[in-house]
């Protein structure tokens, strides 16, 4: 059995206060977004009103919020559909020195990859788009997702693709994967 993490009021043995030690640590942004396939392994991706490029289903995680539910939750405000959400399929770290962002207002950021399940027709039926945000969603074939999403976007949501078929989640550095995935059993 392992310790219990540190209280806010008990930091580890750094020497440091309480409030020195909490303004040591990492400050990163944290999303989680949604793999989502249809009976033939096409990837649900929304067009945003925000973007040129697509996304999967996900957002920011909030404030004192799990990232799981972060997750059903943007399911349920970008798609209007109610969906659980329990197995990890990659966690992204995506650096605050990644091409296309500003480190002045980038931290960096965690992303999490949820697996969705593959829709049937009865539940691709019952998608409601976010009107104002989301302009529509598409199934997509995998080997499209280069074209159609920001590189570290397609990466991220090509690796969460892979680790649906083996035993556990990839972890990930700006989309690249820095352990294996579990052989599939």
């Amino acid at each position: 059995m392992s310790d219990p993490p540190p209280s806010s009021a008990t930091p580890p043995s750094t020497g440091l206060t309480p409030a020195a030690y909490g303004a040591s640590r990492a400050t990163v942004w944290t999303g989680a977004s949604v793999l989502i396939t249809d009976a033939a392994d096409r990837i649900l991706l929304e067009r945003v009103t925000y973007r040129t490029t697509r996304l999967l289903p996900g957002g920011a995680v909030d404030d004192k919020e799990a990232p799981t539910r972060a997750a059903a939750r943007e399911v349920l405000e970008e798609l209007g559909i109610h969906l659980p959400i329990s197995r990890t399929l990659a966690v992204d770290w995506v650096p605050s020195t990644t091409p296309g962002y500003d480190p002045a207002h980038f931290p960096g950021e965690i992303i999490y990859v949820f697996d969705g399940g593959t829709w049937d027709s009865e539940q691709i039926a019952a998608i409601r788009p976010r009107q104002g945000e989301i302009e529509g969603v598409d199934f997509v074939d995998p080997a499209d997702l280069p074209a159609l999403m920001a590189p570290g976007n397609a990466r991220r949501a090509l690796a969460a693709f892979h680790a649906r078929t083996t035993d556990g989640a990839v972890v990930l550095q700006d989309g690249y994967p820095i352990t294996p995935p579990s052989p599939a059993s």
